[in-house]
């Protein structure tokens, strides 16, 4: 069987010291299940760790890792994906975190579902996060299934192949955390097929979170919670009144 041709891209804010591990992550399974294969890494040019310095050293020495700079004045993990779908050149894009938290090899587990869905999401089988961030994830998983429609287990996790042909029927427009729930939502009503896939999740080694505040609770920042709020009802209005 002809293996797909694939993007892998990983937004990043921060990560200076979880990209090599990225990176080579990536690339052991892209050789392994890709026929031709990119890395992109969108990092936020508000980054002051020198992640653009250590991304531009490794895309230097690879020429399958590329370097996209998200502008200041289009902050947002949102962006940042869209970033990563636009500049794709593959027909099949993965996107997942950048800090480590998952382990790329779990991919296996969606090679033999690609061509057969249009989004192969994964889900997080058991959680490795801070107490107070699994409830928050849990409040907002269902508070979206019901207002948005969308079915699938873990809305939020950050590991995800999409065909091409969904991110070119689908208007993403979230800028927040809300634009992994935002594609699911949107593909579901257009008819796209969805298979999710259990895979694994490891704490945090290296960085820091940048939309919470580390005072041993792991609380949201409000700026970040009204952000939420205002875009979810932006996006219901899109889904049910625009798109209806």
């Amino acid at each position: 069987m002809e293996k797909p041709d694939i993007t892998m891209f990983f937004p990043a804010y921060n990560e200076r010291d979880n990209i090599p591990k990225l990176l080579d992550s990536a690339e052991k399974v892209l050789k392994k299940f890709a026929g031709n294969y990119e890395m992109l890494v969108v990092v936020y040019e508000g980054s002051t760790d020198g992640t653009i310095g250590i991304v531009k050293k490794l895309s230097a020495k690879n020429r399958k890792v590329r370097l996209i700079i998200q502008p200041k004045e289009k902050k947002g993990i949102g962006y940042a994906k869209i970033m990563g779908f636009a500049n794709a050149k593959y027909p099949y894009i993965f996107y997942a975190d950048a800090d480590n938290q998952f382990n790329l090899n779990d991919f296996r587990k969606f090679v033999p579902y690609i061509g057969k869905y249009d989004i192969i999401a994964g889900y997080r089988i058991e959680r490795h996060d801070p107490k107070t961030r699994v409830l928050v994830s849990k409040i907002y998983n269902a508070i979206m299934r019901f207002l948005m429609g969308a079915k699938e287990k873990d809305l939020d996790c950050a590991f995800r192949l999409v065909n091409r042909e969904v991110i070119k029927n689908i208007n993403l427009v979230c800028r927040t955390g809300l634009a992994t729930t935002e594609m699911l939502a949107k593909a579901r009503r257009k008819g796209f097929k969805i298979k999710e896939i259990g895979v694994s999740h490891y704490p945090r080694t290296l960085g820091k979170p940048v939309f919470e505040w580390e005072i041993g609770l792991n609380i949201p920042k409000p700026k970040v919670v009204l952000d939420i709020l205002k875009e979810t009802l932006k996006l219901w209005v899109d889904i049910y009144i625009k798109r209806k």
